[in-house]
């Protein structure tokens, strides 16, 4: 009788979409996080985008993270803007450009270097800092969580993000606008790990129709004791690009 009464209200949990094992769908969206870009690390960002004509543009970077809101990226191509800087601290965005000497303010969802991907889709990839999951679902192979901003944080109108059970890693995400409409989705096609940490990362970008795709490859990703907080002062943007 016990037995049944488990299996019931296991049915009853999966039915109701609720995640197994006693985890909420905020721990799993923070676990998946954790395994997806180490928390302090180094990396090489390149970003190829191919238009609707088959014309594509390469854009390479040197990125440093550390913990779930600070990131800056140091363009190395295209070589009319290397040494631009563009970096995030907190929820505020700021790009400095070496062709017109200027520091601004950006939008989270501004286009990142004429690409598919925003600053935030490469700037904040640890979603459990700007978003709280509304709804989870429990797949037999997939976690499928629906997101929403946070109170004062920038973001799309919703993500559903797709998780591998087993490797808790993302698989897939879509964004919406808040008029409902997918704007766009982005594949995980491949993750290499060394000593359990990711050390590649290839995304892809694309619009629903796939006219226009960005393929996002993070390679050469190194742990790091740390980061000196000044790669996160904009006013120190031009000095991190050499000038």
């Amino acid at each position: 009788m016990m037995n049944i009464t488990k299996t019931v209200a296991l049915f009853a949990i999966c039915a109701l979409g609720l995640p197994a094992h006693g985890m909420s769908g905020d721990e799993i969206l923070k676990i998946s996080d954790s395994r997806f870009i180490p928390r302090i690390c180094s990396y090489i960002i390149t970003i190829k985008t191919e238009d609707q004509s088959k014309k594509t543009s390469v854009n390479v970077a040197k990125g440093y993270k550390k913990g779930n809101d600070r990131n800056v990226i140091i363009v190395r191509e295209p070589k009319r803007i290397a040494g631009s800087v563009h970096l995030r601290r907190g929820n505020v965005v700021w790009s400095y450009y070496t062709t017109n000497k200027r520091l601004m303010k950006m939008a989270y969802h501004s286009t990142f270097m004429g690409t598919m991907v925003n600053y935030g889709d490469i700037m904040a990839t640890e979603l459990s800092y700007d978003y709280n999951v509304k709804e989870t679902k429990v797949n037999p192979d997939t976690y499928v969580l629906t997101l929403v901003p946070k109170p004062g944080h920038e973001g799309y109108a919703k993500i559903v993000l797709t998780i591998d059970r087993k490797t808790m890693l993302p698989k897939k995400r879509e964004y919406y606008a808040l008029s409902g409409i997918l704007m766009k989705m982005s594949d995980v096609k491949e993750i290499r790990t060394q000593n359990n940490v990711t050390a590649y990362l290839v995304q892809d970008f694309y619009e629903p129709l796939k006219e226009r795709h960005s393929l996002v490859t993070f390679e050469d990703v190194r742990v790091l004791g740390d980061v000196p907080e000044k790669y996160f002062n904009e006013n120190n943007a031009k000095f991190l690009g050499g000038e």
